[in-house]
């Protein structure tokens, strides 16, 4: 058996025994990795991850991890549970890889993926998401970027991020700082277009509401 299989089981494991095993994706020794240039594009390492690659898991993992950990702690409070959801993510990375067909990018996929993880966690721990604004409501707000570049206390915009609701802080993380258009975005939250840019809006006017309250 194989480091990745060993790391990754691809069936009947419990999740407590799958964690036990995915612990830490660096258990992928450099004696079994292919050292794949930087310029791979995330296509052709999951078509390589699809082969059996354990390389191409390896810098995929490398290259996104962090971020689907910060975008998974929108719905997770805790962590750890936010790093078990990213391991468990890219297990059915490895899994899954070739059956994805292109219909949206690796990196959407893959988000799509620990969102979906990070949700059933919050049912199963009977968490409640506040519920989206009228889908309909005209956007006036500011833009977001001119919002953040107008007040710099990087401490202050995160508290007011950490105050908006589950769907709206998702959203904000994915056009701020994933820079995902609305349509990736919606592909990910399996929600329409027009409610992500709902989502947005409410979130920028609830941001700015926040930031001048707090100067």
């Amino acid at each position: 058996m194989s480091i990745v299989e060993q790391a990754f089981p691809r069936a009947g494991m419990d999740r407590e025994s799958v964690l036990e095993k995915v612990t830490d994706l660096r258990c992928l020794g450099r004696t079994e990795e292919i050292i794949l240039g930087s310029s791979d594009t995330d296509a052709e390492l999951l078509g390589l991850v699809a082969k059996g690659d354990q390389g191409a898991l390896k810098q995929l993992y490398d290259r996104y991890a962090a971020h689907l950990n910060s975008f998974v702690q929108n719905y997770l409070a805790d962590p750890q549970e936010a790093a078990d959801i990213v391991h468990e993510a890219m297990l059915d990375v490895w899994r899954s890889a070739d059956r994805f067909r292109g219909g949206s990018t690796v990196k959407s996929w893959m988000f799509s993926i620990a969102r979906n993880k990070a949700i059933d966690r919050n049912r199963k721990g009977a968490r409640t998401v506040l519920g989206d604004v009228d889908a309909d409501i005209v956007d006036d707000a500011p833009d977001p970027h001119k919002t953040l570049e107008a007040f710099q206390d990087a401490e202050r915009v995160r508290t007011c991020i950490e105050g908006l609701n589950e769907v709206q802080k998702s959203a904000i993380h994915l056009a701020f700082y994933e820079d995902l258009s609305y349509s990736q975005i919606a592909e990910i939250e399996s929600c329409p277009t027009g409610t992500v840019k709902t989502r947005i809006m409410a979130a920028k006017a609830a941001l700015m509401r926040c930031l001048q309250r707090s100067e």
